[in-house]
Order: C-alpha cells, then structure tokens, then sequence
C-alpha cells in the first residue's frame, strides 16, 4: 500500500542512460574507450558534416568581417598604424583579440551543441551555431581564467601547465551543456578528467595525429577529420557526464 505522505523518490544525482552524469564524472567513474568512441563518432558524423562544416565556415567569415570592419574603424578613429610600435596599437590588438575570442567563442559553443544532439539522435540546425551567445560572459570569462591559470601553470616548470590544458578541456561543455559559471566549469573539468588524465592525453594525441594526416592530401581529408574530432568531444563529454540540455 503506497504512503500519500512519504516523500517523493528524486533522483540526486543527475544521470543519463547513455552516459554519465555529474557526479560519476567528478567521482571517476567512466572509461574513455578510444575505439569505441571513434567508431561511434565517425558513425554520427553522416548527416551531420555539412552542418558542421558549413557552421565553422560561416563562423571565421563573420569573426573575420567584424574584425576587419572594427580594425579599420579604429585605426582610422585614432590615426595610427596597427603594424607601429606604441602604446596605442598595442591597446588596440588587446581588445580585438578579446573581441575575436568574444565571437569564437560563442559560435564554437554552438558547433557543440549540433555535436551534442548529433550525439543524443536530434537534427542538428543551422540556427544552433547561434544559440550560445547568451552565455558568451561565461565562456570569455572562463576562457580567460583557463588562459591564465594554464601560464602559471607552465612557469611552474612546464608540467603543470600540461597538466591543466588536458585537465580544463571540458570546461567549456559544462557551461554550454549545465550553464555552469567559468570557475566552476574548470574546477569540475579539472576533478573529472584528473582520475583518467593519461587516457584523455592519449585520445587526443590520437585526434591531433588523425587531423595531421588528414591535411596530407590536399587538406581534403579535413572534410571528415573535423566533424569527427567535433562528434568525438561530444560523445567523451557525454562518456563522462552525461548530457542534460539536448
């Protein structure tokens, strides 16, 4: 006989049925099956490569375009010469790199989520690549904490900094797919990934070579190589937490 009074069975802790979840990832408890998420990976990639080919390019021509269109209005609001030694054009190059990132950024967070739901069995659109610029304060901010924490890091004779550039690589999911603020994002990246660091080194050694040989032929195998290497983040991301949002 049921208990109207009893209170309700929730779940606390997040899980979802393909992958991990929040806390299982913080925990360890995943595996990072390089040949399983390959295959997997370049299984998704069919119906999904001119989605995100064709996001990437139309992402550098606008970041492109805005840039040169903000480097000329400034250069002639202030009468100077990016290519001169002072103070003013150095200002200058600060703030559109800022500004590059403050557009990558976001446009890369979409190409996540059409990864994400190429991942979960949803029709990526092309309307996706614009669906994270309200969240680009949380992806600059924790970008540049990344940038930051990462230099300390390879002054503190080198191998922490590579500890953390492999260790933070899911930083950016976390916000894209939880909405999790910068420092939290890194933080959870970082406990997640640090119980299966060397497997995690190791798939992406195995990425960065695939990528290296697929430029071989004329760049043409890039075509494949690129939404595989997109695909594959979003299936280790959701090995090891899981996906929420998509």
């Amino acid at each position: 006989m049921s208990n109207n009074y009893s209170a309700p069975n929730a779940a606390l802790v997040d899980s979802n049925e393909s992958g991990g979840s929040l806390q299982a990832g913080i925990e360890g408890n995943y595996s990072v099956e390089l040949s399983d998420i390959l295959s997997e990976s370049w299984q998704k990639t069919k119906g999904s490569k001119r989605y995100i080919l064709g996001a990437g390019i139309l992402m550098y021509v606008i970041s492109f375009v805005v840039i040169a269109v903000v480097t000329a209005i400034s250069m002639f609001a202030i009468g100077t010469d990016p290519e001169s030694p002072g103070p003013m054009a150095i200002l200058i190059q600060v703030v559109l790199q800022i500004l590059f990132m403050a557009l990558i950024l976001p446009f890369s967070a979409g190409i996540f989520v059409m990864c994400l739901k190429q991942v979960q069995g949803v029709q990526p659109e092309f309307g996706d690549l614009f669906s994270c610029f309200n969240k680009t304060g949380k992806l600059l901010g924790c970008m540049i904490l990344m940038y930051i924490m990462i230099f300390i890091g390879y002054l503190l004779f080198i191998i922490p900094g590579i500890y953390l550039n492999f260790a933070y690589i899911l930083a950016i999911p976390l916000i894209v797919d939880r909405d999790m603020g910068p420092w939290e994002a890194l933080e959870t990246s970082r406990k997640a990934i640090t119980k299966h660091w060397l497997s995690v080194f190791l798939f992406f050694i195995v990425l960065t070579i695939i990528m290296l040989v697929s430029m071989l032929p004329l760049f043409i195998g890039l075509i494949w190589s690129v939404p595989l290497m997109a695909i594959a983040m979003a299936v280790l991301y959701r090995e090891v937490f899981g996906i929420t949002s998509y």
